[in-house]
């Protein structure tokens, strides 16, 4: 049986838990009030992330740290490299015909 004291307890227990209850919900209701409403316009990005090279990959690969990206090719290697990837006979692509309505 519970005696004075456990009673005395979880009347305080209780009024703790309602007293942080209230407490938590006035705080939600303030964040709500200070929300900065969402802007269709906006969107937010994952930050940049830049990567650092091994000291040993770049000796064992020194092109590594050339930004071959913006390396531009000659006019003779870039007609090398178009012209080395082999066309697809398979492939028959007939494109739909024209809608007169649309010109």
């Amino acid at each position: 049986m519970m005696d004075q004291e456990d009673t005395n307890r979880v009347s305080v227990s209780q009024d703790q838990v309602k007293e942080l209850t209230e407490m938590v919900l006035e705080l939600l209701r303030e964040k709500e009030r200070n929300a900065e409403p969402e802007d269709p316009y906006v969107t937010t990005r994952i930050p940049i992330t830049d990567l650092a090279v091994y000291p040993e990959l770049i000796e064992a690969l020194p092109s590594i740290e050339e930004d071959f990206f913006r390396t531009p090719l000659t006019e003779e290697e870039r007609k090398e490299a178009i012209h080395s990837c082999p066309r697809s006979d398979s492939m028959n692509y007939l494109p739909p015909p024209l809608n007169d309505s649309a010109s």
